[in-house]
């Protein structure tokens, strides 16, 4: 290839980059127009309520699926907003508690679950969950920078931040799935009478987890409790409260002791409930080992509440 083409080859390149990138920011630009406005569904509705609250409300809950499912947050206050969404873990919680101001007063409840820090495979793959926010919350970009679970690409081209996510979105700003006005992120889990008899059967043929020789501590797991125990202490007027909802049954409890160890070394206040019920046998609690129906989360939540009355008294 003699200069001449090279350099034409070259400008080919140059200008193909400079109309995708501009195609990137327009398509960018506009799903954040069209998402902003999305205030349903799990994709990023209950994230941009969350977002539009959580300076105003008195009472927060972060977590997985089992802090959505397990924490009726209209019991404790009017108020107040259960940012559970399922799947996610520590990173996704860390992000999310360090985009709070940190003058306002608020009871503040971490759901953990000690699987995130035993677990040798957590990366804080969970934080992809806010991919939609990269460029847009400070606090989450740093986050996401920091956690290297975006590639090259999506730093270079935004819109690919929206990549399993965008039908969703838009389906969600042409039909919203309910009336978020009224909604405070609780999301209890109905069990019906049909389903009733399959759930009995799954629960006794139930087999606790094989307990491991060792319970090594996850680092990365460890790292965003560490940023959350330093917005704890740059934050006097917020009252954290860290917990592990009730499972079917736990027969390993090392690792709940290494947890709790780890919280007191932390001087974080820790409740672990994983066996509160474990030899309650009314089926009724339960959706499944590690979920509880709405009526076991309602009993959940009404002893919770009293906890929380008679220890922040």
């Amino acid at each position: 290839m003699d200069s001449k083409t090279l350099k034409k080859f070259i400008k080919i390149i140059i200008l193909t980059l400079a109309i995708s990138y501009s195609v990137d920011k327009l398509i960018f630009f506009s799903l954040n127009k069209i998402s902003d406005k999305v205030m349903t569904g799990q994709a990023v509705g209950k994230l941009n309520q969350f977002l539009s609250v959580k300076d105003t409300s008195d009472f927060l809950v972060f977590g997985n699926s089992r802090a959505n499912h397990h924490i009726d947050v209209g019991m404790f206050s009017e108020s107040s907003y259960n940012i559970g969404v399922d799947g996610t873990g520590i990173a996704y919680s860390s992000t999310l508690i360090n985009t709070l101001q940190k003058e306002k007063k608020q009871l503040i409840l971490v759901h953990v679950d000690t699987k995130n820090f035993i677990d040798s495979t957590y990366n804080s793959q969970d934080i992809r969950s806010l991919k939609t926010k990269f460029k847009r919350n400070n606090s989450i970009t740093e986050a996401l920078n920091k956690s290297g679970q975006l590639s090259a690409l999506q730093h270079f081209y935004y819109s690919m931040n929206y990549n399993g996510t965008a039908i969703g979105i838009i389906k969600n700003f042409f039909k919203p799935s309910y009336d978020y006005k009224s909604y405070n992120g609780y999301d209890p889990l109905e069990v019906s009478d049909s389903q009733e008899s399959i759930r009995d059967i799954v629960l006794s043929k139930f087999i606790s987890k094989t307990c491991l020789n060792n319970y090594n501590l996850n680092q990365v797991a460890l790292k965003h409790l560490k940023s959350i125990k330093s917005f704890v202490e740059d934050s006097p007027n917020k009252t954290f409260i860290f917990i592990t909802s009730p499972s079917y049954n736990d027969a390993c409890t090392e690792d709940n002791e290494k947890l709790a160890a780890i919280m007191k070394d932390f001087n974080l206040t820790y409740w672990d409930f994983t066996n509160l019920y474990k030899n309650n046998k009314n089926n009724s609690f339960w959706k499944d080992p590690t979920h509880m129906s709405q009526k076991g989360a309602e009993a959940f939540s009404k002893l919770l509440q009293e906890k929380f009355k008679s220890t922040l008294n």
